[in-house]
């Protein structure tokens, strides 16, 4: 049965901010999932059709805001197994690992040991005091280390003899023994003999976590996960996706996807294909991102693991590029950053969509101009300088630190800026993304005075970062990122107004309404019905 088109629908509130060059309005018009109309209450009513409904929000609206770098079907999993982002100390973690490894069988999972929390990276032995019986693979914070047990190197054949992987480490102790941490490409050793969740599991975990992204005021993501395209078009294809999601293509899959056809941009309004994805470094926790010079403390080869062969990179660019595929470059330490921006800069554009950098944590002064007149697009991560502070402090120096997290300098220099969280890395909740891009501070709130300040933006450039950055970045300025005629109606209402509010409000106000598409998503906390669509 064919169904009827919604009614127009006239929204109104405290203020609405549309972003572009427009100033706030009254009212919006949405029609057929578009802004249809925009202006005070009356024009907007004038420009209604007949049997139009009237919704009035307690609240200032913004566009929709989308997190530009998200392991999204990772996250849904972490959030049902063992958390140890809480976990002040080793022993408290273990505690924590000792009770899950009561219930259930076969493999004890979970995520967030971090060695800077605790002291130090953490031991099989330790490990095994916890799970003796059960192997277990606990990913570290960054997701660029792993914590095994004794009961996992067994089963996965790692022994003194095993080789370290290119571009991975097997951490081993003063007698060659592994310790039981994995960096870089070694956690591939074991994840590769991990059991695999059903594809129904997958689905449940991510329609939960959708709904999580929706109340705190998510309408899109860029995902960098490698089954995301399979997950996603999953929940498409049930009409259950309200996530406007650019997927990245893992680098492993170039060549199928060349040979496809497939290019940056395919997909529809709700699934639409990035750019490669590529790493050239690891993490700083880990001391595995790239750098110029060598790390605070190290010998003079501590600078890191390079990932990418700089030559095996750059032929990967042309022969994506060629094939109008982005690309979509992880690169953390400034050594990383600057081969980016070298490679990237002078390679033949995608007319899709730009190339982009993802993380850019470390670029220093002499790089800003660069960048700015790369083209490039800065998706970067406000969050993880809250966590971050002391960790680039001890290993990078606070002279080096004058180029992290270089929001303000990037931008002024014509960088445009897409931000995300990393999640699980750290939270997607965009409330700390704009509170730590304006206060630069820490979770202890220290230093007082904020870190490095001169790379802080105001609000206003912050959220355009999460709406319009992030529609720039996946080919979308048409429609997306503002709540102009033509665009999507992706938009979120606030108890406070995020352009107009004293600096801790950013981190309290309330998403008090999500909506995607036209369809209400979710109303102070409450998820609404999310009906497949026809």
């Amino acid at each position: 049965m064919q169904s009827h088109p919604a009614p127009d629908l006239i929204v109104t509130a405290r203020r609405i901010h549309v972003l572009g060059d427009h100033p706030p309005v009254q009212a919006l018009l949405v029609r057929g999932g578009r802004i249809a109309a925009l202006g005070t209450a009356d024009e907007v009513r004038h420009a209604a059709l007949p049997g139009a409904r009237t919704e009035h929000v307690d609240g200032v609206i913004t566009p929709g805001l989308t997190d530009a770098h998200v392991h999204l079907t990772l996250w849904a999993l972490a959030r049902r197994r063992v958390d140890l982002n809480a976990a002040a100390t080793l022993d408290a973690g273990l505690a924590v690992l000792a009770e899950a490894a009561k219930s259930g069988e076969g493999w004890v999972r979970g995520l967030g040991w971090d060695q800077h929390r605790w002291g130090g990276f953490p031991t099989k032995e330790a490990l095994d005091r916890a799970c003796p019986d059960r192997p277990a693979f606990l990913q570290s914070h960054d997701l660029h280390g792993a914590w095994v047990n004794s009961e996992a190197l067994r089963r996965c054949g790692i022994t003194r003899d095993t080789p370290d992987p290119e571009g991975g480490e097997i951490v081993r102790d003063a007698a060659g023994e592994p310790t039981g941490v994995l960096l870089e490409k070694a956690i591939g050793l074991v994840e590769s003999r991990l059991p695999q969740e059903s594809p129904e599991e997958v689905r449940d975990a991510l329609l939960d976590a959708q709904a999580e992204a929706h109340r705190l005021g998510l309408t899109g993501v860029h995902s960098v996960e490698v089954t995301g395209l399979e997950d996603f078009t999953a929940m498409e294809l049930d009409g259950v996706l309200r996530l406007r999601v650019l997927q990245a293509i893992p680098l492993p899959r170039l060549d199928h996807a060349i040979g496809a056809r497939l290019r940056s941009g395919f997909g529809g309004p709700w699934l639409r294909i990035g750019g490669v994805k590529m790493f050239l470094d690891g993490a700083l926790g880990s001391r595995t991102a790239l750098m110029r010079q060598p790390y605070e403390g190290g010998g003079v080869d501590d600078r890191g693991i390079r990932t990418l062969e700089p030559d095996v990179f750059r032929e990967n660019v042309r022969r994506a590029a060629e094939a109008g595929i982005a690309s979509t470059v992880h690169a953390i330490g400034d050594a990383a950053v600057e081969l980016a921006i070298d490679v990237l800069g002078s390679a033949p554009r995608v007319a899709a969509m730009p190339h982009r950098i993802e993380h850019v944590q470390l670029c220093p002064p002499d790089l800003w101009e660069r960048a700015g007149r790369s083209g490039l697009v800065g998706s970067m991560q406000p969050v993880h300088l809250v966590t971050d502070i002391p960790a680039a402090e001890r290993h990078w120096s606070h002279a080096r630190s004058r180029g992290a997290y270089a929001f303000a300098p990037l931008a002024n220099a014509g960088m445009t800026l897409a931000f995300g969280s990393d999640v699980p890395v750290e939270t997607c909740d965009p409330r700390m993304g704009l509170f730590a891009a304006v206060r630069r501070v820490g979770w202890s709130g220290e230093p007082r005075e904020g870190w490095w300040m001169e790379n802080a933006i105001p609000a206003g450039q912050a959220l355009r970062a999460y709406t319009e950055g992030p529609a720039h970045a996946a080919g979308l300025s048409h429609r997306q990122g503002r709540l102009l005629p033509g665009y999507d109606a992706d938009l979120v209402a606030w108890d406070v107004d995020p352009l107009d509010c004293e600096v801790d409000a950013l981190r309290e106000m309330r998403c008090v309404m999500t909506m995607v598409d036209g369809e209400v998503v979710q109303r102070d906390g409450e998820r609404q019905g999310l009906g497949n669509r026809e």
